[in-house]
């Protein structure tokens, strides 16, 4: 009898020792779970980060356009960037360094305030600036460019420097890569082919892909850093005639095709050759003629009559912006607005 209890008060022990191994194993393994999802959770929220603040170009959400609602009241004379973020050419600008970008010269400088600047030499220096006006004017992102006649720069014994196109840097954007005008987010769109016909417009003659930008908010400019901006950065090679005969001839290829800042060349060039299949042809014989294919006349007359909206002040602040003479902007103005019209009566 005594031997049975204490095989029962045994069996009982091991019981409820079993029970608390039991329990204890749920527990650990419940603890592991939880620790996998806590990690897996940072994992997503990490993700996710990293997916806003990628360098993609691909990735996040592309913008080019933006309905330019406040268009009759935009200053074309100091543009996107408004009088405040205009360089003082009275200002202390200090040399930095050499800029070896592209094909114009460039140096880079710093001002008073900090900012920092890309300074343009050269035939570009004005009709950059000046369609930098017109292509933001219409709602289209553009880099920060300013007009300088002439200022002073500190450093490397100092030197004067005059018709030259200030750029800032720091600009609130990160720039991600180029994007190609056969292949992007907005083939097809009406945002797409109105940019092609601001192209066609100012007698963009360089249309290679190299000049298209892809940028996104940067971490110090408190925007959305999610948005790729689109959008045409080098607009140098603009309001003159386009072609080169010279381009014909073995070994010429890569010479420029086109005049810049030339207002008679601008004045006097065919803009718009017809209309076939509903499709605008437009007079161009610059570089990549193919990317201004496509252009509807009804897409066409649609940012012609967003560009009809600017009145000839608002046009002529935009050349004057660029450095033009009065006689020079008169020309420019009168051959612009003829084009306006020109896209406007389109059938």
């Amino acid at each position: 009898m005594r031997l049975r209890r204490e095989i029962t008060v045994l069996v009982l022990i091991l019981y409820l020792f079993t029970g608390l191994i039991t329990a204890s194993a749920g527990v650990a393994a419940q603890g592991k779970s939880d620790e996998k999802k806590e990690k897996k959770g940072k994992k997503a929220d990490k993700d996710k980060s990293k997916d806003k603040d990628s360098d993609d170009p691909g990735s996040g959400r592309p913008i080019l356009w933006q309905e330019p609602r406040d268009i009759e009241s935009r200053d074309l004379f100091y543009g996107q960037g408004g009088a405040e973020g205009a360089p003082n050419p009275s200002g202390r600008f200090t040399f930095v360094k050499r800029s070896s970008s592209g094909t114009s010269e460039k140096i880079i400088v710093e001002d008073d305030k900090g900012r920092s600047w890309t300074v343009k030499f050269g035939a570009e220096a004005k009709p950059e600036t000046t369609a930098s006006r017109i292509v933001w004017a219409a709602g289209y992102h553009v880099d920060l460019a300013y007009f300088v006649e002439r200022t002073h720069i500190e450093g490397r014994g100092g030197f004067d420097i005059w018709d030259v196109r200030f750029e800032r840097r720091d600009d609130g954007l990160k720039e991600l890569g180029q994007w190609s005008w056969m292949a992007n987010p907005f083939m097809g769109t009406r945002e797409l082919q109105g940019l092609k016909v601001l192209m066609a417009l100012i007698n963009n003659w360089d249309l290679k892909d190299e000049n298209n930008k892809v940028s996104r908010p940067n971490k110090e400019s408190g925007n959305d850093r999610s948005f790729r901006v689109y959008y045409v950065s080098d607009l140098g090679g603009t309001l003159g005639s386009t072609g080169n005969a010279l381009r014909k001839f073995p070994g010429f290829s890569n010479a420029p095709a086109g005049s810049k800042g030339d207002p008679n060349g601008y004045a006097n060039q065919r803009f718009i050759d017809g209309v076939e299949n509903g499709q605008v042809k437009f007079h161009y014989e610059g570089k990549n003629p193919k990317a201004l294919d496509g252009v509807t006349v009804e897409n066409a007359r649609w940012m012609g009559g967003i560009l009809g909206r600017l009145s000839d002040k608002q046009l002529s602040d935009a050349f004057r912006a660029g450095g033009f003479s009065d006689s020079e902007t008169g020309i420019y103005v009168r051959a612009m607005r003829d084009r306006i019209n020109q896209l406007n009566n389109l059938k």
